[in-house]
């Protein structure tokens, strides 16, 4: 999975999500083998949660909309490196 199209915000929760999901597709055969029918509707319901909230967190365009301004930022001499507060 690709997290560069993800704010750096949300990377980590989008990695959880993904793997998340991963698991539960994984899952889905074995319910459907055993005829646990309620358990597949469960499983694909959580899936699609999942999968919209990845959906609503992915932002490729902001992504490339940040490097371009920071690339164009940086080219005219200016300091674009990250600043980090410091909590006391």
């Amino acid at each position: 999975m690709n997290l560069n199209h993800f704010l750096k915000a949300d990377r980590e929760k989008a990695e959880r999500l993904f793997i998340s999901t991963r698991d539960l597709i994984s899952e889905l055969p074995a319910a459907i083998e055993e005829h646990d029918f309620e358990g597949c509707v469960e499983i694909s319901a959580t899936i699609i949660s999942n999968c919209k909230d990845l959906q609503r967190m992915e932002h490729p365009e902001q992504v490339v909309q940040l490097r371009e301004i920071v690339s164009n930022l940086a080219s005219r001499g200016i300091n674009v490196s990250t600043v980090r507060r410091v909590y006391q």
